[in-house]
């Protein structure tokens, strides 16, 4: 079931202030605030691995990573959205709780959340000047859909193998996202 929506004509700094005093997350999307649904284990999981991956090459490459709980902005479309994971570099990015620019983000699909994932986000994140690759991760199915930059934001489907993580120079093996089978 879709998310529905919550306060309408709500200005960024109201959906800041009414989001601190939550308890649950929302997302904000041109002055609508939404709230994000229950995740399973299967969805931490996934998240969990793929951040367990990334680490290891974050401070060699001089960056950092947020996990769920972390604020993306996009200004230039009024939204603020929370990625399942993010990879920062970019020195503009100075606040520890809303970042701008991005070089990686993967979400983590379910069914209430494949459709936002597969258009609304991907048409979004494509704005930020910043961000190379964008990862769709199916858990139900054992897939990752990959978009990147340099390949004009065209989709690539994998069922097994690897994908990059462009501005890691990292390879991940679809078996180190969803464990054995």
């Amino acid at each position: 079931m879709p998310s529905r929506p919550l306060p309408t004509n709500v200005s960024p700094e109201e959906y800041l202030r009414f989001e601190a005093q939550s308890e649950a997350r929302h997302e904000y999307v041109d002055g609508i605030v939404y709230a994000m649904p229950g995740e399973s284990l299967e969805h931490n999981e996934t998240v969990l691995n793929i951040a367990l991956v990334i680490k290891p090459r974050l401070k060699a490459a001089g960056c950092r990573m947020a996990v769920e709980g972390v604020k993306l902005w996009l200004p230039q479309l009024n939204r603020y959205y929370y990625p399942d994971v993010m990879v920062l570099r970019d020195p503009r990015d100075t606040d520890s709780h809303i970042f701008q620019y991005p070089c990686f983000i993967a979400e983590v699909t379910s069914p209430n959340t494949e459709a936002t994932d597969r258009r609304e986000k991907l048409q979004a994140y494509k704005s930020i000047e910043t961000l190379q690759t964008y990862w769709i991760v199916d858990p139900a199915t054992r897939s990752l859909e990959v978009f990147e930059r340099s390949q004009h934001w065209q989709g690539v489907w994998l069922e097994s193998g690897a994908a990059q993580v462009a501005c890691l120079g990292l390879e991940v093996r679809l078996e180190d996202i969803f464990g054995v089978a």
